[in-house]
C-alpha cells in the first residue's frame, strides 16, 4: 500500500458494491491518515469516482431531451460564436458536457482522473453515435500542447480540486488567445447552520429510502482529504469568478443558471425542493488576445 492506497484492481472489481467499498476503502484510505503518514488525495478522488461510476447518472434524471435543451440553449446564448469549435471537457466525468458540445456539432475532448468515469463515458458516446476523444489525465496537468483548444469546460470540478489556481493556469494554457472557459459548479458544502442542517435531514431522508447508499461511502473518501481542497466549502460564484481573473483570464461573467434551476425543481419531489436548495452557476472567462 502506497500513501494510504489499496490497489486499483481491487477498487475495479468492487465498483458496484457500495457497502464492500465503504468498509474497505474507508480502511485502504483512513488508516496512514491517522498514522500521521500524508494521503494521495487524487488517488482517494479517483477511486471514489471509480467507485461512483457504476451508478453516476448525467443531469437531473439520466441525460434526457429536456434537459439536453436547457443546456444547449445556455451554451448557445453564451458563445460569441457559431463556428464548430475545438472543446476540451476537462473532469469529463461520465461525459455529460463532452456529449452536449459533441451533439452541438463540435469537436471534443474529455480527460479524467477516474479510469471508471472515462469508460462511462465512452459508453455514453457510442450509445450516442458521437465520436470523442478521451484520455486519462490531470486537470491540474494536462497533457495538451500550448494554445490548442477554442473552449475548455468542467462540470462539478472546481470544488475537488488540491490545487485550483494550478488547474485554472492549465486551462488558459491549453486555450488559444481569444479562447474561453465554461465552469459549472455548485454550492455543495456551504458550512453555514442552516444549509447544514439541511443537509443532514436530506441525508437521513436518503438513507431511509435508500435511494443513495453512496453518501457514507463520500464520506469516508472525502472526509480525510476535504482540508487539502481549497474549494470544498469555500466556493461561491464570486470566489470562482476572482480565482478566474487573478489567474489571467479577462472579461469574466458569472451566470446563476436560472433556467436550470427552474427545470431541476419541476423534476423534485415536494421534500428534495424544500431541502435540496443547493445553487448551482456558470462561470466564463476568456484568454486575453496579446
Amino acid at each position: 500500500m502506497k500513501n494510504g492506497c489499496k490497489n486499483e484492481n481491487f477498487l475495479k472489481s468492487n465498483q458496484g458494491n457500495p457497502k464492500t467499498c465503504k468498509k474497505r476503502v474507508f480502511k485502504a484510505f483512513h488508516c496512514e491518515f491517522i498514522g500521521g503518514i500524508s494521503i494521495d488525495c487524487k488517488k482517494v478522488i479517483a477511486s471514489y469516482w471509480n467507485i461512483r461510476s457504476s451508478t453516476y447518472t448525467n443531469g437531473v434524471n439520466g441525460f434526457d431531451e429536456e434537459e439536453r435543451a436547457v443546456w444547449k440553449q445556455i451554451f448557445e446564448n453564451s458563445l460569441s460564436s457559431s463556428k464548430r469549435l475545438n472543446v476540451l471537457d476537462v473532469g469529463t466525468g461520465a461525459g455529460f458536457l463532452a456529449l452536449l458540445f459533441a451533439e452541438m456539432g463540435h469537436k471534443v475532448t474529455g480527460v479524467d482522473l477516474s479510469l471508471g468515469m472515462l469508460e462511462k463515458a465512452k459508453h455514453n458516446a457510442q450509445n450516442m453515435g458521437l465520436e470523442i476523444d478521451f484520455f486519462h489525465g490531470d486537470a491540474e496537468n494536462l497533457p495538451f500542447e500550448d494554445s490548442y483548444f477554442d473552449l475548455v469546460t468542467n462540470k462539478f470540478l472546481l470544488w475537488t480540486l488540491q490545487q485550483p489556481d494550478c488547474a485554472v493556469r492549465e486551462w488558459k494554457r491549453v486555450l488559444k488567445p481569444g479562447g474561453m472557459v465554461f465552469a459549472i459548479d455548485g454550492d455543495w458544502f456551504d458550512p453555514r447552520p442552516s444549509r447544514r442542517i439541511k443537509r443532514t435531514v436530506y441525508e437521513w431522508a436518503d438513507r431511509f429510502t435508500k435511494k443513495n447508499p453512496h453518501n457514507s461511502v463520500f464520506k469516508d473518501c472525502y472526509g480525510p482529504i476535504r482540508s487539502s481542497l481549497p474549494l470544498y466549502e469555500e466556493i461561491s460564484p464570486k470566489k470562482a469568478s476572482f480565482l478566474f481573473s487573478e489567474n489571467g483570464f479577462v472579461n469574466t461573467s458569472i451566470n446563476l443558471l436560472l433556467e436550470v434551476q427552474n427545470f431541476k425543481k419541476s423534476r423534485q419531489s415536494f421534500p428534495q425542493r424544500i431541502l435540496g436548495s443547493n445553487s448551482i452557476f456558470l462561470i466564463s472567462g476568456q484568454k486575453k488576445i496579446e
